[in-house]
């Protein structure tokens, strides 16, 4: 059951209290492309909240990790990623199948250049939820790595 409703030129939003899991492995590449080392992988489920509205979602929760808290923000429009972060750690990565984009990763004092080159954007989205799947290479700090996230988004069975 939403906890708001909101008409946006007659068409309805739908914003509810989620449960959110991402999980994600990092592999470093080596000058040929190839995995140099053990992969990193993290699981994390948090409390958020998701907007939908007829194809695009928006979903936002808080983090704790290492460098203290992060407010997150994913944004899905027209086939595409955007992942905002806030707080503990500034950056603002976008995913576009096919494309490369340009940004800044920043956990202070510390500051990178980093590039993201999505090479697939999947997202299965309704009004009670989904999951995003993204799969990435990165160069951050001149270091280039090989990604996947995968969020999957559910609302809990009691919505108070």
């Amino acid at each position: 059951m939403p906890i708001a409703t909101v008409f946006i030129f007659s068409r309805k939003v739908h914003k509810v209290k989620v449960k959110v899991t991402i999980e994600s492995t990092i592999e470093n590449l080596d000058a040929n492309g190839l995995m140099d080392g053990d992969a990193e992988k993290s699981s994390t489920t948090v409390n958020g909240i998701y907007h939908y509205l007829g194809g695009d979602a928006t979903l936002s929760y808080n983090e704790t990790g290492e460098g203290g808290r992060s407010l997150s923000e994913i944004e899905y429009r027209f086939d595409a990623v955007r992942v905002r972060r806030s707080g503990a750690i500034e950056s603002e990565l976008y995913f576009k199948e096919g494309e490369s984009h340009s940004s800044v990763y920043s956990i202070p004092p510390y500051r990178f250049d980093a590039t993201v080159s999505a090479k697939r954007v999947r997202a299965e989205l309704t009004e009670s939820g989904g999951n995003i799947d993204l799969l990435y290479t990165m160069k951050i700090g001149g270091a280039e790595k090989r990604a996947r996230m995968k969020i999957w988004i559910f609302q809990p069975l009691n919505q108070n």
